[in-house]
């Protein structure tokens, strides 16, 4: 049921299934712990030394200097895709008010409201960026790939500072997101300059990664348990109103 408040209610189903799609990006996680585990390349699998992208190679052998080999680079490039499609979902649910306030039904300043839009917009780049990602694995078509990474790094750090900045006028999460978002930001900006020629690149593009799904699993967290809260407080509304109209 719509609500007929200004404040669009966190508590529609679209939040829910926004809130649910953030979250859903944390199965990354657990799909790159299972490929690295069947990893067959001549020397073992390093999150230090190879990028998380070696793991959806499609084929055994050199590649930038570097020997991949991923039996499961399926598994690992379908990740991405879903990934990708929960940011997507995510940006296209949660609506810009529902987002600036952390699901709390206050109205947010015009500032806010265009802040967190441009945090949809940014969400959704970067969610497109990481579907092609997974959909052109990195010995496919290698400078489409890459470009398609500077979308979803680039685009989902800054959301999430973005959003962190708005947040900490209504929420403590906003502290979390914020600091994830830096760290992926800063990370992006030195992977950028250095093109990732540095001693541990894995490393820093995990710096660079790793924050970002923390951040956007936090941020649909926060939309879930606010429009769970909404909700019981409508029940607990409706319950109130024939004992009211009794008295």
């Amino acid at each position: 049921m719509r609500s007929r408040e200004t404040f669009p209610a966190p508590a529609d189903v679209r939040h829910y299934l926004g809130a649910w799609s953030a979250v859903s990006v944390v199965q990354f996680f657990v799909a790159e712990a299972v490929v690295a585990l069947r990893w067959a390349g001549p020397t073992p699998y390093s999150r230090t030394a190879n990028f998380i992208s070696d793991l959806g190679a499609l084929r055994c052998g050199l590649h930038s200097g570097r020997e991949v080999c991923s039996p499961l680079n399926w598994l690992m490039n379908g990740s991405f895709v879903l990934q990708g499609l929960g940011m997507l979902l995510a940006a296209a649910l949660i609506t810009s008010t529902v987002l600036g306030v952390a699901a709390r039904p206050t109205e947010p300043s015009p500032t806010g409201f265009t802040a967190t839009t441009a945090v949809r917009i940014l969400l959704a780049v970067a969610g497109a960026g990481l579907v092609v990602v997974g959909l052109v694995p990195e010995d496919s078509i290698d400078a489409l790939h890459l470009t398609a990474a500077g979308f979803y790094f680039g685009g989902a750090s800054l959301a999430l500072v973005v959003l962190g900045v708005q947040w900490l006028a209504h929420t403590a999460a906003g502290w979390p997101v914020l600091g994830l978002g830096a760290v992926s930001l800063v990370s992006t900006v030195i992977g950028a300059v250095t093109d990732l020629h540095v001693p541990a690149p894995g490393l820093l593009e995990r710096f660079m990664a790793y924050p970002i799904t923390f951040g956007i699993a936090i941020m649909g967290a926060v939309i879930f348990a606010g429009a769970r809260n909404r909700r019981a407080e409508i029940r607990r509304l409706r319950a109130a109103r024939p004992s009211s109209a009794s008295s």
